[in-house]
């Protein structure tokens, strides 16, 4: 995926086309950048994606057949990547085990994407996931969090710039910024489905936590889609707005 200015898409590094996995962190302290350790059954709805068994981006469980992630984790300029080179992993705290490996049946990516909001794709899977205490649904949010208030972020993503991925599920906790705001000081083209969620110097999301959850009140409010220049600075990470996604969501996700 190419990089844009002021912002770049999370997680991708492409070589002609195609997604190259990222390595794994196997340090004492990983983080999402700045992340904390996630407890089993703490995000039930996440999901790693793979592309060709190599993990590319984060996800959400919609339903027992349906996960949500980002567009450009599965299309590059006009390509959409085929649904048999792609497969989740549920129910694990780790990248590299547990849980379960489900192959996907289905890629449908909104139709307004084009690099700029709308930055969501559904996934329909083979076989139906079964529901546990560590595999989830989660339920889309109506509206977005309120200003200033505390968003869940979490993912395997690199754990600075341009570093190793996180072989555990990280956590941080960061605040949603007026849209308005955002617009003035950081982001003047920001799409109307996106929000933006702040946070401090070595905090926030990075490359590989595409299309992962921004949680607020139990509910999914967020959809991992850019960082401002660099991940860990201090400046807000794009999300799209679920709410105002929520009808298309809806309508092919089957909810």
């Amino acid at each position: 995926m190419s990089l844009r200015s002021p912002a770049f898409l999370l997680l991708m590094t492409c070589i002609a086309g195609g997604i190259r996995g990222q390595d794994l962190d196997d340090g004492a302290t990983p983080r999402i950048v700045g992340g904390t350790r996630a407890v089993a059954g703490q995000f039930p709805h996440q999901i790693s994606l793979r592309h060709n068994k190599r993990f590319t981006c984060g996800g959400s469980i919609l339903s027992s057949s349906y996960v949500l992630t980002a567009a450009h984790c599965v299309k590059s300029g006009k390509n959409v990547t085929p649904a048999s080179q792609l497969s989740i992993r549920a129910g694990s705290l780790r990248l590299s085990s547990g849980g379960v490996l489900v192959n996907v049946a289905q890629v449908i990516v909104h139709p307004q994407y084009g690099g700029s909001g709308y930055d969501v794709a559904v996934l329909r899977l083979a076989s139906p996931l079964k529901f546990s205490s560590y595999i989830k649904a989660i339920s889309l949010a109506t509206s977005d969090p309120p200003n200033d208030s505390i968003v869940d972020i979490s993912g395997w993503g690199a754990i600075f710039q341009n570093g190793p991925v996180s072989d555990e599920l990280l956590y941080a906790h960061v605040r949603a910024l007026a849209r308005d705001t955002c617009k003035q000081r950081y982001y003047g083209s920001l799409s109307d489905t996106t929000m933006c969620l702040l946070h401090e110097a070595e905090k926030g999301a990075c490359h590989g936590d595409s299309g992962g959850p921004a949680t607020y009140g139990g509910n999914l409010v967020g959809v991992a889609s850019f960082v401002l220049g660099g991940c860990g600075r201090s400046v807000p990470d794009g999300y799209e707005r679920v709410s105002a996604l929520r009808p298309w969501i809806r309508q092919n996700a089957k909810l």
